[in-house]
């Protein structure tokens, strides 16, 4: 196994076995589209999906790009999307609202918490599903908060999770930046981040701002980094080689539970 992969799969168990702490959410993250290969058996596209849940609440964050790879994957993981409560749209690109279709064909009627965006909420409704426009941070479940839009571009939303560690955060691209949705979601949940996983769209960026990244990210107190998507073999790698206890890697099929 390569450094790189062994020091991920390190790192998920060590995710697995933390204590819980009480009187905040369990959180479990699974992977269900991403362009990186992590699960043998599972197709990848380029995209993203993520399945959560926090208690009893069950929601996607991002639908990948298409609905047979996310149904596909879906069911090759375990992952019964009828449990779905609800959608979060990281913004309106087709790689993170394609999958949409399927979701529509299972649950019609769902609430989708999309960004501004007239565009989206059309595809969404023409879907029969239920947009919903965020404008500013908003609890939608409990401990799980829709962090207010910023504009990239496009205008993009993240998602964030109380836990007894702090914030989970969940980003789809990052085109406002990460350090500036991290800012954003830990000035509204008033809670430290713990964890940021998804999208940080850094593929081919210098090496002085990767490293400018991930320095403020530590700073502002994030101990998990978990780049998919669209962040580049160059973070990845950074991360993996300078802070081996805080990468996490992952893909297609990686699932992280926090307590």
């Amino acid at each position: 196994m390569c450094t790189v992969a062994l020091l991920s799969f390190l790192n998920v168990l060590r995710t697995l076995t933390e204590t819980p702490a009480v009187g905040f959410a369990g959180v479990r993250v699974v992977v269900l589209v991403d362009n990186n290969p992590y699960k043998h058996g599972l197709e990848t596209a380029w995209g993203l999906s993520l399945y959560v849940e926090v208690n009893e609440t069950c929601f996607l964050f991002d639908a990948g790009p298409d609905p047979r790879v996310l149904g596909v994957n879906a069911v090759r993981l375990g992952v019964d999307l009828s449990r779905v409560g609800f959608v979060v749209v990281s913004h309106a690109h087709r790689d993170h609202v394609g999958g949409l279709k399927l979701v529509s064909s299972i649950k019609p009627g769902l609430r989708v918490y999309i960004p501004p965006d007239a565009g989206l909420a059309r595809y969404v409704e023409n879907l029969s599903l239920r947009p919903v426009t965020v404008n500013e941070t908003a609890e939608v479940s409990g401990g799980v908060y829709v962090v207010k839009p910023l504009y990239g571009p496009p205008v993009e939303e993240a998602v964030a999770i109380k836990t007894g560690r702090g914030l989970v955060i969940l980003v789809g691209c990052s085109h406002p930046g990460v350090v500036d949705i991290v800012k954003q979601a830990v000035g509204d949940a008033g809670l430290n981040p713990y964890m940021v996983i998804g999208g940080l769209h850094m593929s081919g960026a210098p090496y002085s701002e990767v490293v400018d990244v991930v320095t403020q990210l530590i700073k502002a107190g994030v101990r998990k980094i978990y780049p998919l998507h669209c962040s580049g073999d160059g973070i990845r790698e950074y991360v993996a080689e300078h802070y081996a206890d805080i990468y996490g890697g992952g893909g297609a099929g990686l699932e992280a539970v926090i307590r």
